[in-house]
């Protein structure tokens, strides 16, 4: 399955795309990926038979993870087709593959994932090599994902409701000197002095 890379650019700006999408929980999800995902590989499938592009969804109702099948010329998703004519010549023909995406916030720094499958023709005619490289693709996922929560939860320390007061340093006990205070000298008695009668002689 081929397409000129223009024709190819210009389909996916007008959305003359086949979708499909899916809900599921994150714990149904995890328990079993394939499971999950076979609705969307079969879906790509039949789009490839009637030579339609197409996009295939799952949504974690419960996270914001979304797990798609997209078929495209570059290993860039869908959205960013306008990106794909900067980097190849727009007038050449090229395959048209099948890559599994998946976006979340902790998936990554960029928080997208992609990567490429198999050629569109080669999905259908090698589904079993296809699908076990799908099954190898979500199990790394997956686990990228739950050591992510686990590092979080590790780090999410609750913090107290109120911290309690800083003590307030004591206060600092001052000794106060108190002086002696000196009694009055004593002042020397008053010295008294005794006044002589001279007693007259009458003659």
């Amino acid at each position: 399955m081929k397409r000129e890379i223009q024709t190819f650019i210009d389909a996916a700006e007008a959305d003359e795309i086949q979708h499909f999408t899916v809900d599921t929980t994150a714990k149904d999800f995890e328990q079993d990926p394939d499971k999950a995902m076979a609705p969307l590989a079969a879906f790509i499938r039949e789009q490839i038979g009637k030579d339609q592009l197409a996009q295939a969804e799952l949504k974690l109702k419960d996270t914001a993870v979304s797990v798609r099948l997209e078929m495209s010329v570059l290993n860039l998703p869908l959205q960013d087709s306008k990106t794909i004519g900067k980097i190849m010549a727009t007038d050449q023909e090229a395959d048209i593959n099948v890559y599994a995406v998946i976006e979340t916030p902790d998936i990554n720094v960029s928080g997208l994932r992609i990567d490429a499958l198999a050629p569109a023709d080669t999905y259908v005619a090698q589904a079993a090599v296809a699908d076990q490289s799908l099954h190898d693709w979500l199990k790394l996922q997956i686990e990228k994902l739950q050591t992510a929560a686990a590092n979080k939860a590790a780090t999410d320390v609750k913090q107290p409701d109120e911290a309690p007061a800083a003590k307030k340093p004591a206060a600092k006990t001052t000794t106060r000197k108190t002086a002696t205070k000196k009694a009055p000298a004593k002042k020397p008695a008053a010295k008294r002095t005794t006044k002589r009668t001279t007693t007259k002689k009458t003659k």
